[in-house]
């Protein structure tokens, strides 16, 4: 009968503390986000560039509570301009942002600072087996 009884107490626990929760989306998250710095890194056969950085982008990413987002937003680096527009899907860690983009190559964003009001990420473009940007995205709200 105790273990009967302790079962049904861990359960009810458990739902009470899951409720709510769908799995994968941070609340901290979610919401409309200004993009505030975007710096890019080109590395080509092992060497990096110097870092290119654009502290005045304009637009925002917005993060939705049902894992759907839209980016609106461009940045400058090296004397061209890169929009960024469009819908994605999006799960999140501790760690990692994932952003599913339909048209364009899925992204992982690794976390380097996830605060409620602040979050820098870095990822990877890869553009050929020699070739590739690391890029550092700076939102604020």
């Amino acid at each position: 009968m105790k273990k009967l009884v302790f079962v049904a107490l861990v359960a009810a626990v458990s739902s009470v503390v899951l409720s709510g929760c769908k799995e994968g989306i941070d609340k901290v998250l979610v919401g409309t986000w200004n993009v505030t710095e975007v710096q890019g890194v080109f590395n080509s056969g092992g060497n990096s560039a110097p870092p290119i950085i654009d502290s005045n982008p304009t637009g925002t990413i917005t993060f939705r509570s049902n894992g759907t987002g839209e980016q609106n937003y461009s940045y400058t680096l090296g004397g061209t301009q890169y929009p960024q527009t469009g819908s994605f899907s999006w799960s999140a860690s501790n760690s990692l942002i994932i952003i599913e983009r339909v048209n364009d190559p899925d992204m992982e964003w690794t976390r380097v600072i996830d605060q409620e009001n602040k979050q820098v990420a870095t990822f990877n473009f890869l553009i050929n087996a020699n070739q590739s940007w690391d890029y550092t995205l700076t939102l604020e709200k």
